[in-house]
């Protein structure tokens, strides 16, 4: 059986995620810091781990990753408006945390990592339709 960490977990897109994965049958961890949901946004099973908690804290990151094949990283701040409050802690959150998360899965030998981005990344475009293809 697969066990998979789903960052960010509690949010819009994990809330809908999460309970998918386990009516497939995997055993799945949530690390979020429940600022928005709590955990009771999903269904009650013994497949399911909430650990509250922040991505920043690596030793926490650590220990959440025991026993994980896959990670599905959905945590971070989802918008520029956002961002632009704190661009520092937007740094810290985004960048730094996810790359010690991807080092720290690396090193304990996760199989998989899933990076979820955001329309962010094409940056602002004069072409009314943006696309992969545009770079």
């Amino acid at each position: 059986m697969k066990h998979i960490l789903v960052t960010g977990g509690a949010g819009y897109v994990g809330a809908i995620l999460v309970p998918k994965l386990l009516d497939r049958g995997y055993e799945v961890s949530v690390l979020d810091l429940f600022l928005y949901a709590e955990q009771s946004v999903f269904p009650k099973s013994d497949k399911l781990h909430c650990l509250k908690g922040d991505l920043r804290d690596r030793d926490f990151v650590k220990r959440s990753l025991k026993g994980v094949d896959t990670i599905i990283h959905l945590a971070g701040i989802s918008n520029d408006p956002s961002s632009d409050l704190n661009p520092e802690l937007t740094k810290e959150v985004n960048i730094e945390a996810t790359k010690d998360l991807i080092a720290t899965a690396r090193d304990l030998g996760v199989k998989r990592f899933i990076n979820a981005s955001s329309s962010s990344v094409y940056g602002i475009k004069e072409e009314n339709d943006v696309t992969e293809d545009l770079s």
